[in-house]
């Protein structure tokens, strides 16, 4: 591996440049990874049931849920699900200071689940293969802020001030898996299953900030003298993609009389293969006046990239216990659902250690190095199942979807740069239709989900900057508080249908 490394600097070092260094790479929203476990959903009545399908019901997404309860009927079917429309309104507030907001709207069609239960002679065993789409997210937005403002203090009349942010990440998760189940009696079932995780990330975010005057010429001390632009930015890219391993095995115990059903699930950490990542950073400041030595500062400008660093992208361990009941007519079904993840300790998940010796007492030298940890997290689900005809029945179900994020430092974990991210609790509701027509199961719905979170650091303060602030070297731009908020609400209709591919 071949590492290149760009530096440009018009001083030496100070201390003043790394706090330039360290406050200008704080912010930036991305997705690495998903802290909100139960947002990920497969098979249309599984996430009508609000995924609370391990203790039974799970129907061709056993292999995911619980893999004890893949098909015994020896009877092939073919599944497929689909998140038709998913209208997602997304809104952050203040998040380039007070009255400087983000507001997305994001339509998006996307294939979730394709399954097949294969046919066996031994009525003992199940086996399904399936392609599962758990995490699939893509937002960009960008913020531009003028003002006329008396930002530069030692020339005389106010200045345009402009301050410009972008941001997006697109960050998909595939997962190819293959499961098989076994009858060890009439009442107890096992199962495993085995899945090949692919993981890709697209992430950018640029932030820049120039103050200056319109007229050729500035007055400073009752003399002219030429325009300038007073200028500070920062730059940011990572890509990436990861391969991985991820096992699960489940159990499930019936009653005898099939009225309840209790099943468990565990979901092993997932083991890495390969996986490799580009990052690129860039910092530059230039004609930034510092009032309080009455003098420029340094003139910087810092670009470091690095090709193919190697990538660790870590899963949690998690055990999940489900319940299923069935009224005495059989006509009415309810379900629960509960699941633990494990905390994950700091880590990283793009290594590029020694990227820079600058401010190695501050920001240590892996200052291209992104780091994660994830705090342990129980989140439950309830479902049901009410039987109108022997071809007709509605389901529906409400699940939280906690994060698993650890929000007392957004960019910062176990002292290392982690990529920031705005994180919060959500829950989501479900209700939709089954329709049973010959050898078709065709299967629509709603979900709606909202998320919120309150007392955010925003990105950066456009809305009340200094030139320079000497104690964190920050450069047009104001103190960050804890005044901005985040909130999503998404809509999504579902649609899915299963074929029984058994010969007549």
């Amino acid at each position: 591996m071949k590492k290149k490394n760009y530096r440009i600097y018009s001083s030496v070092y100070k201390p003043g440049l790394v706090f330039f260094l360290l406050f200008f790479s704080m912010y930036g929203v991305s997705f690495s990874q998903s802290d909100n476990y139960w947002s990920w959903n497969f098979n249309t009545p599984s996430t009508l049931l609000a995924g609370s399908v391990v203790g039974g019901s799970a129907g061709p997404s056993a292999v995911y849920y619980n893999p004890a309860l893949i098909d015994h009927e020896s009877m092939p079917s073919l599944s497929l699900s689909a998140n038709l429309v998913s209208l997602q309104f997304f809104k952050a507030k203040n998040i380039a200071g007070d009255g400087i907001d983000a507001d997305k709207f994001i339509f998006k069609i996307q294939p979730r689940f394709l399954s097949y239960v294969l046919p066996t002679k031994n009525e003992k065993l199940g086996f399904e293969a399936a392609v599962l789409s758990p995490v699939s997210e893509e937002i960009s937005y960008t913020i531009q802020h003028f003002e006329e403002l008396d930002i530069i203090k030692r020339t005389l009349g106010a200045e345009t001030y402009s301050g410009y942010l972008k941001y997006s990440r697109k960050y998909d998760d595939t997962w190819f898996g293959f499961g098989v189940s076994y009858q060890l009696s009439e009442q107890f079932y096992v199962g495993l299953s085995s899945f090949v995780s692919y993981k890709s990330l697209k992430y950018q975010y640029s932030q820049l900030a120039q103050a200056y005057q319109e007229s050729d010429s500035v007055i400073v001390d009752q003399n002219m003298e030429p325009r300038y632009i007073a200028e500070s930015g920062f730059d940011e890219e990572l890509k990436y993609w990861d391969v991985s391993f991820v096992f699960k095995g489940g159990v499930q115990y019936k009653t005898k009389n099939d009225r309840i059903r209790v099943g468990a699930n565990l979901t092993f950490p997932n083991i890495r293969f390969i996986g490799q990542a580009d990052v690129r950073k860039s910092l530059y400041r230039s004609n930034v006046y510092n009032d309080s030595e009455n003098a420029f500062t340094s003139n910087e400008i810092f670009i470091e990239l690095e090709k193919n660093a190697k990538t660790t992208i870590k899963t949690p361990f998690s055990t999940a216990i489900g319940l299923q009941y069935f009224t005495k007519s059989r006509k009415n079904t309810i379900s629960f659902t509960f699941e633990y993840f494990h905390g994950i300790d700091t880590y990283s998940i793009v290594d590029v250690p020694g990227s820079t010796g600058i401010g190695e007492d501050i920001i240590g030298n892996d200052f291209l190095s992104y780091f994660h940890s994830a705090s342990s997290v129980i989140n439950a689900g309830v479902g049901f199942k009410q039987f109108i005809s022997p071809t007709f029945f509605v389901l529906g179900g409400f699940r939280t979807d906690f994060t698993s994020g650890i929000s007392d430092n957004i960019r910062f974990t176990g002292g290392n740069f982690k990529i920031n991210q705005i994180h919060m609790d959500k829950y989501h509701i479900t209700v939709g239709p089954v329709l049973k027509i010959k050898r078709f199961d065709v299967v629509t719905g709603i979900q709606y989900s909202f998320g919120r979170n309150k007392d955010l650091d925003p990105l950066v303060n456009y809305a009340e900057p200094y030139e320079y602030i000497p104690q964190t070297g920050q450069a047009l731009q104001g103190f960050r508080q804890d005044q901005a908020s985040a909130s999503i609400n998404e809509i999504a209709l579902f649609f899915g249908m299963t074929v029984d591919l058994n010969k007549k």
